[in-house]
């Protein structure tokens, strides 16, 4: 583990830590993506600088770090680094397209932090913080081992299953991107080692750990409210709900991520004014290239919707001819 400190000296006097730890789980192609969430965290809870950060990660080298470090205001936070190599645990289990492995980190996470530490907040990279947390980290979460929001496709509000692999179901199911973490709890009721177990049985679960962390917290989890993990349609642009809706933390949970270059996410402006003033700000010819990209990505959209309407059309004027020469 290696630390990033404060980097113009000590604390502010009398500066009093409130919120924290907060934790994430990410490896090196989720640099941009971490950096802007930790800029969006550290510009809405100035009163709660500086800062506990704890990062979870594989193959983010030195500079990465640096220049993820440097993206964040000046005497906003402290980043603890934990590397966890290889996942060798993880070797077996399956992820979905485009998932990365680190997804299994977050089931290890008590590991990562002190024992005399009783609450955590995990969050995964591809967040916007939009106010301050200090409200969701005061929340009381009772006899609960974790706060999470439902998830907006998985969970139906009556019975739910964690995958289409013959495993338990659940009583309602849960986004695992933000979690309000009961340490002792969770060590308590041995929650990383029932995930482990669940994923032995089922190591092909489609929702992976997610999928795990759903089965040992079943019944033991506080649901929150939908602001602290507001997942949404691809195609919705985001800056306008988030207005009239007072969100406090968007995802974007598919993957149709307005980081990427050449993205069709209505919410690639949104997410730049974050990233902007990180140490990743896009240059002038990278924003070129990816309109460009995006442009002929819907103009290859478009080609494909037209062929295929051509192709129905074509196909019901056949048909009228055949039944016109009946």
């Amino acid at each position: 583990m290696n630390v990033h400190s404060i980097r113009t000296g000590a604390a502010p006097a009398g500066a009093k830590q409130r919120l924290g730890p907060i934790v994430f789980a990410v490896d090196a192609a989720y640099a941009v993506p971490l950096a802007t969430a930790l800029r969006s965290i550290a510009e809405n809870n100035r009163s709660a600088w500086p800062l506990n950060i704890h990062v979870i990660h594989e193959g983010i080298g030195e500079e990465t770090k640096r220049l993820i470090f440097e993206s964040l205001p000046a005497n906003s936070a402290v980043i603890q680094w934990h590397p966890i190599a290889t996942l060798s645990f993880a070797s077996g289990f399956s992820t979905r397209p485009g998932v990365s492995r680190m997804t299994f980190a977050r089931i290890l996470l008590p590991q990562f932090l002190p024992q005399t530490c009783n609450r955590a907040l995990y969050l995964d990279g591809d967040i916007l913080v939009l106010t301050a947390l200090e409200q969701l980290w005061n929340i009381d979460l009772g006899e609960a081992v974790v706060g999470a929001v439902p998830d907006y496709w998985l969970d139906n509000g009556v019975s739910n299953g964690p995958g289409a692999t013959g495993g338990p179901r659940v009583k309602r199911y849960f986004n695992a991107g933000i979690l309000l973490i009961d340490l002792e709890k969770w060590r308590n009721e041995r929650i990383t080692e029932r995930s482990l177990d669940y994923l032995d049985r089922f190591p092909a679960t489609e929702y992976s750990d997610q999928d795990a962390l759903n089965v040992a917290c079943d019944g033991k989890w506080k649901i929150l409210d939908r602001a602290w993990n507001f997942q949404f349609e691809p195609t919705q642009a985001i800056a306008r709900i988030a207005l009239e809706q007072k969100l406090a933390i968007v995802h974007f949970v598919t993957n149709v991520k307005p980081w990427k270059s050449g993205s069709l996410s209505p919410n690639v402006a949104f997410y730049d004014t974050f990233r902007s003033r990180t140490r990743f700000a896009l240059s002038r010819w990278e924003r070129v290239r990816s309109g460009l990209k995006r442009a002929g990505s819907r103009l290859l959209a478009r080609s494909v919707l037209l062929r295929a309407a051509w192709s129905c059309t074509k196909s019901a004027m056949r048909a009228q001819a055949s039944t016109s020469r009946r």
